[in-house]
């Protein structure tokens, strides 16, 4: 990784005019493609690809801070900004070299959107239950199964789909066109205008050369180490969210009159606020502490990401409740940024993980290889080893 976010971009996220945008992306239900490309030229999606591929190749780190500002104003575009760079992670990391050369140039200018086709009606967080498979017939990759709840994979160009090759978990790029057949999901309260989808591969085909790692790197390599990345970028649009919530909250306490004093006058009024602010703050200090073991490779990396979306989601929550509190009705109303930035938070909560499952992983990784422990839970996910950023998995 070589530098800053682009200062174009930094620039646009951070006018009002963007705020105002998002909300009206908010009122339509949908983010529209212009606006994708749009933000796509000024380098949103090609933040974490490298230069030779015509990305900016920011560290992570002030990757986090642009999912900061795109969170704090539309929750929804930055479901895309996550899904899209594990995407292109799985691409960078495990593809064959041919496959990175070809596709990370569409993925980092935007021309080619790709949605992260994991989750399964009855599968959940239970990778070991997906139930979609992707056969190999000569040099043709047959792709049978149904995923849920897509973000943006109602306008997707292709779909990293994870399902298991002869037993083994496995994965592989599929366009959208023949035999992807693409629904509208229901409207969620957190992702209005995320563009849910169910897709359903019904035999689709792909070129063998599409497949992303051997089978048996799919998972659980290739989806955890997508995830890992997935929980920090979630934690800091989590992170987003607070902060913008907690303006709120100050600026309305600062200024909200009640019998002859402010609300922030008063020492209850005070506790709150600090309380939501300590949060917001230990949440920012630990993605950033996350991102930098990420850049790293730290082995720990992981388990770290999950501390941080659990602490992250949490300072969410905790703000956005604060913030409901102190401004009352004017805060519920369904236009108030304040009612999207609830809802984001309920989301944070559970997408990459909810909240028992990282406790799971977090209290797993404490107690392992202790006297008296089953070590039941679940590998937090595959560490980091450096040797595989230059390794393709055929």
């Amino acid at each position: 990784m070589t530098g800053p976010a682009p200062a174009a971009l930094l620039a646009a996220l951070r006018d009002d005019a963007f705020t105002a945008r998002a909300t009206a992306w908010e009122r339509a239900g949908a983010v529209p493609r212009a606006a994708i490309d749009e933000l796509a030229a000024l380098g949103l999606l090609g933040l974490t690809v490298d230069t030779a591929h015509r990305g900016s190749g920011t560290p992570p780190a002030a990757v986090t801070d642009v999912h900061r500002l795109v969170a704090a104003a539309s929750p929804s575009l930055h479901s895309l900004l996550v899904v899209h760079a594990m995407v292109c992670h799985a691409v960078r990391r495990w593809a064959s070299a041919e496959l990175r050369d070809a596709l990370l140039p569409e993925l980092a200018t935007g021309r080619m959107l790709a949605a992260f086709a994991l989750t399964e009606q009855q599968a959940g967080a239970d990778t070991g239950a997906l139930t979609t498979t992707i056969d190999r017939v000569g040099d043709t990759l047959r792709i049978t199964g149904t995923k849920r709840w897509l973000s943006f994979g109602q306008i997707a160009d292709a779909y990293l789909v994870f399902g298991s090759t002869d037993g083994r978990g496995s994965c592989a790029l599929v366009d959208a066109g023949a035999g992807v057949r693409v629904a509208v999901e229901p409207v969620t309260a957190g992702l209005r205008a995320a563009r849910l989808a169910r897709v359903t591969f019904d035999g689709a085909t792909a070129p063998a050369s599409r497949a992303v790692g051997r089978p048996g790197i799919g998972i659980p390599f290739v989806v955890t180490s997508c995830l890992t990345l997935g929980r920090l970028y979630v934690a800091a649009g989590a992170v987003g969210v607070a902060e913008a919530a907690l303006r709120l909250a100050a600026d309305h306490a600062a200024t909200r009159a009640h019998g002859g004093t402010t609300l922030g006058d008063r020492q209850l009024v005070r506790g709150l606020l600090a309380d939501a602010a300590l949060a917001t703050d230990a949440a920012a200090r630990y993605v950033r502490h996350t991102a930098q073991e990420i850049e790293d490779r730290e082995p720990s990396a992981a388990v770290t990401a999950a501390r941080a979306k659990l602490l992250a989601s949490r300072a969410a929550t905790t703000a956005t409740a604060t913030a409901s509190r102190l401004l009352g009705a004017a805060g519920q109303t369904e236009d108030h940024p304040l009612a999207r930035l609830h809802a984001a938070a309920r989301v944070h909560e559970v997408i990459e993980g909810p909240t028992e499952v990282l406790q799971d992983i977090i209290a797993a990784d404490l107690l392992r290889g202790r006297p008296g422990t089953t070590d039941r839970a679940p590998s937090p996910a595959a560490p980091y080893r450096k040797e595989d950023d230059h390794r393709a998995e055929h």
